[in-house]
């Protein structure tokens, strides 16, 4: 083995918080930040940069994605689904499709009332603020009807953040559409009132069109520094542990990792803080004998510290897609199929910033509550299923989900729309023809899953068993969601935008056909948290408010693991608003 390394702080991940924490801790020159980070820096690359082409990555596993699937999910028909990370320089901030927003007052102000104190809208306010910079033209404003309070917004942070320069000639009619079925444009939504229908934010710069993210914003203004070390193509494979005998407490020393085939180690003279995502920190936390006692034991692993919450609470937004063509005189980016279309769009791009490119394909956001989009009778229905569960459980996340359900204010229910046709695996688009696709997702999932090691091997990937739709709950919301696109699509200011639905298509009316569509075909937004939950220790929490794990002096967690309950919204921005607010919290504790 090599001869360690040493650094005052060690950060275990280089993604989107990992970035963040790391920059942030190395702005104090007397002390030294090291980053582990398994994948290469790809940021200059062309289908990284290009907002219009950041969808590629979502379309199967690529050499900048960590290539997990899930276990086969009885409730999804049996289906192992891909689900994808970026093994990357950046992590998924590197990878999705550089879309923004925020989430409800109330979702983040349950972090504190679940047991995180400190943790609430009000204080990560500044947070979110002082991660970006927010820039909107006169002219976005006027076409979009978009007011914005600057005192919600950052106008110095690292992170880009600005409306699309191109945009449908169907986003009028589709807004007009909402608001005649009861969701009115929202013309401030991140101000923490996040229902309503609204253009789509975007991580990029207004200027160059080009992807903001943590790898092109934090890392790479700071790289040139010598109190930051970036170490790639690096894999953790343990956490190096031993015990305080004062205290009794577990102090993490350093880090074991893998590089080149080679085993080598790191040491933390402070702190080490792990973020390596929603799958991977609970395999390395067990990997390293911190964990529930009778999976470590499973797998002989000595038990450095019996944490039974560990790859628990796992949550993620469970999706259905309903497509409908519309007349062609509405653009899409079904154009981009045709070669000579795309070649003209990339001249386009490339010579003045315009066009299609420009774009990363969905064009507006819709967070629906279930008083807007069900039933009465659907309403009651679906309140007391969620009520019994939050009964039956000891997780009181579940408490939080339920009483939200009752509240018209909160949404619990995303139509992301898709400028163009959304492959479900069920159709195909045909060429010369235009599309308009909505993802439907369920913000507040109610089925939990876990995410555990299945092997003593690190370079094996976990176990990753989301209880997909293992709740009638999330189903029955997807198929009322999809019941309301239907209603969406025959009001009066679409029916003549809209040519016909394709799918789920005609011959599925029923209820119980449109869940039987729902579990064949639904998938995940990739937005998975809460496998290192900030929750008190006894309701199957890992971390405390100071983002410490449980039992242990110095090791911390600060990725999307320790989000107890989603929020309706892509949590990305939420997520650089947590580890900017991590790191404030690490550099009062030195």
């Amino acid at each position: 083995m090599s001869a360690p390394v040493s650094f005052d702080y060690v950060v275990v991940g280089g993604g989107t918080a990992g970035l963040v924490i790391a920059t942030r801790l190395a702005e104090d020159s007397n002390v030294s930040v090291g980053v582990i980070e398994a994948g290469e820096d790809q940021s200059s690359r062309p289908d990284v940069l290009i907002p219009g082409l950041a969808a590629m990555h979502l379309r199967g596993p690529s050499d900048m994605d960590w290539k997990m699937y899930t276990t086969p999910q009885p409730g999804a028909k049996g289906r192992s689904l891909w689900l994808p990370r970026g093994k990357v320089v950046g992590g998924c901030g590197t990878t999705n499709i550089v879309a923004l927003g925020k989430g409800n007052i109330a979702e983040y102000d349950a972090f504190e009332t679940l047991g995180a104190t400190g943790w609430n809208w009000k204080n990560l306010i500044p947070y979110f603020k002082k991660s970006e910079t927010f820039t909107i033209t006169e002219e976005q404003s006027a076409d979009t009807g978009i007011k914005f309070n600057p005192e919600m917004h950052g106008s110095s942070g690292p992170i880009h953040r600005t409306l699309s320069r191109w945009s449908s000639n169907i986003l009028k009619p589709l807004i007009d559409g909402f608001a005649s079925v009861g969701v009115p444009l929202n013309t401030e939504y991140y101000d923490g009132y996040s229902g309503g229908v609204y253009p789509m934010q975007l991580s990029v710069h207004p200027e160059h069109c080009v992807r903001s993210s943590a790898a092109s914003e934090y890392y790479g203004p700071n790289k040139h520094k010598s109190n930051l070390t970036l170490i790639t193509g690096a894999e953790a494979t343990r956490i190096l542990l031993k015990t305080d005998e004062s205290s009794g407490e577990i102090i993490a020393s350093g880090i074991e990792y893998s590089k080149g085939g080679e085993l080598r180690t790191v040491s933390a003279n402070k702190e080490v803080v792990l973020t390596l995502g929603t799958m991977k920190t609970p395999q390395l936390l067990e990997l390293s004998g911190i964990g529930d006692k009778k999976i470590l034991e499973a797998h002989n692993i000595p038990v450095v510290l019996d944490l039974p919450g560990v790859g628990n609470n796992y949550q993620d937004h469970y999706t259905s897609a309903f497509i409908a063509e519309i007349d062609p005189k509405y653009e899409s980016m079904d154009m981009m199929m045709d070669p000579q279309q795309a070649a003209l769009e990339f001249q386009l791009y490339q010579e003045k910033k315009q066009g299609r490119l420009t774009s990363n394909g969905p064009g507006l956001y819709s967070f629906i509550s279930a008083q807007t989009y069900m039933s009465e009778e659907s309403v009651e229905e679906i309140t007391a299923k969620a009520d019994k569960i939050a009964d039956a459980s000891s997780n009181p996340t579940f408490k939080a989900q339920s009483e939200w359900l009752k509240r018209a204010n909160i949404p619990d229910l995303e139509f992301a729309t898709f400028n163009g046709y959304m492959p479900t695996g069920t159709t195909m688009p045909e060429p010369g023809k235009h599309y308009v696709s909505w993802l439907l997702a369920a913000a507040h999932p109610f089925s939990r899953g876990t995410v555990h090691i299945n092997s003593t091997d690190p370079q094996a990937q976990p176990e990753i068993d989301p209880h997909m739709f293992e709740e009638d709950i999330d189903v029955q919301i997807l198929a009322e969601g999809l019941k309301f696109a239907r209603k969406l699509i025959k009001s009066d200011v679409l029916s003549t935008v809209v040519k016909g639905e394709i799918s789920p298509g005609g011959d599925i009316k029923s209820d119980e056909q449109l869940q039987d569509y729902v579990r064949s075909t639904g998938m995940t937004v990739y937005h998975p948290i809460g496998t290192a939950s900030m929750l008190p220790k006894e309701d199957g929490g890992v971390v405390d408010a100071n983002v410490k794990v449980y039992g242990t002096k110095n090791l911390r967690v600060a990725d999307a693991s320790i989000i107890p309950v989603h929020i309706a919204s892509h949590p990305h921005t939420t997520i650089y608003a947590m580890a900017e607010k991590a790191a404030d919290i690490i550099k009062a504790a030195a």
